[in-house]
């Protein structure tokens, strides 16, 4: 039997779904899937997502400062031994990974890199993107989030045939089959608690932290009010930011900031909303609106992570010049013409047999098995 070894910092919620039906289908495949993880003791755990796997091996890790860099000490070494493939998050903080970047030379193992090839948060030219660049051909295999990350690192110099695409995604299925399943009488009774009495309705779910832009947004929320005098604005998640919401729908009667919601509990929410609002870094909640049909609306900010990619223009979302006239011009325009809207949901919903996670689990375990199988 082959054994693999995912090496993770964290297991949030989202990720639950994949890693079981990962670690089932590759049993089937005769493949022995262990998953070493941490808990995260940074900024992550304000978010208040993270789970444990009962066949999952829980080790903490913990921050070491050097030269005033924070860095992470995973003591996963261990669990190397006898794995025929190690799979490691792509980042440069973690100092497992240079070890295993060495021992690699030594042992029977090959390592493989899962990640955005880069930090898309910064700019390409810095520092840490140029060591994260030297570091892109320091394995023996790659699993990238989608095919622009692909690109990105063939062009630095990975051989192309030693990738596999994962397609990143979260579990979209059971999401879409519970909002599909959801009773129009529990969206009409749960809009009469908020006090909501209209269709204009705007919709945020996720962290909530500086990249987010959560000031551009409460603003744009206050012009799009002007121009649609019904529209209300619901919020659900946490973070370093969230306090900014809390303050916000003091002096906004519209504005409903609502806290950490998770899995079936979110589906009303995102039934009652015409559109999903976030102007800042966009991420998987590209996949939350896709599954729930509820059309996002974005702006051409240059530091989206790579599920961007998903979005396609006017057909199952938009994205808007990155300012604020041209922002709330392109929610406004979608909350005034139901065609137009009606046009993005049916993009959604074509969308969302495309990105799901039974496809992710399929190209990852058709990449594990490529890998283990090769010489």
């Amino acid at each position: 039997m082959k054994k693999v070894a995912i090496f993770y910092r964290f297991l949030p919620q989202y990720r639950a779904d994949f890693y079981n039906k990962l670690h089932d289908e590759l049993a089937q495949e005769g493949v022995e899937l262990s998953l070493i993880y941490g808990k995260s003791i940074d900024g992550n755990s304000l978010k208040k997502d993270e789970i444990d796997l009962p066949w999952a091996t829980h080790v903490q890790h913990k921050i070491i400062k050097i030269a005033g860099i924070d860095f992470m000490w995973q003591p996963y070494l261990r669990y190397a031994k006898n794995q025929d493939l190690v799979i490691v998050e792509q980042a440069n903080k973690l100092i497992v990974n240079y070890l295993l970047i060495f021992y690699r030379h030594f042992s029977t193992f090959k390592l493989a890199q899962w990640g955005h090839g880069r930090n898309m948060q910064i700019n390409d030219k810095s520092f840490a993107n140029s060591f994260k660049r030297k570091l892109i051909t320091a394995c023996d295999w790659w699993f990238p989030y989608t095919e622009g990350v692909k690109q990105y690192i063939i062009d630095n110099g990975f051989d192309g045939n030693k990738i596999t695409v994962v397609q990143n995604a979260i579990d979209t299925v059971t999401l879409s089959k519970e909002y599909d399943a959801l009773d129009e009488s529990k969206v009409t009774a749960l809009k009469e608690t908020l006090g909501i009495d209209s269709e204009n309705i705007g919709l945020y779910c996720g962290g909530i932290y500086a990249e987010k832009r959560v000031d551009f947004l409460i603003e744009a929320c206050d012009n799009i009010r002007l121009q649609v005098p019904d529209f209300n604005m619901v919020i659900i998640g946490s973070g370093n930011d969230a306090h900014k919401f809390k303050e916000a729908q003091t002096t906004r009667p519209w504005l409903h900031y609502l806290g950490s919601k998770f899995g079936a509990e979110r589906v009303p929410y995102f039934k009652m909303s015409s559109v999903f609002l976030m102007p800042g870094l966009v991420g998987l909640a590209i996949l939350d609106c896709f599954a729930t049909k509820t059309p996002m609306i974005t702006t051409t900010y240059p530091f989206h992570s790579p599920e961007i990619e998903y979005l396609s223009n006017n057909e199952n979302g938009v994205i808007t010049a990155n300012n604020m006239e041209s922002y709330v011009a392109g929610v406004v325009s979608v909350l005034m013409d139901k065609a137009k809207l009606q046009r993005l949901v049916n993009g959604c919903e074509k969308a969302r047999t495309i990105y799901n996670n039974e496809n992710m689990v399929n190209n990852f375990k058709n990449g594990i098995l490529k890998c283990v199988r090769s010489k």
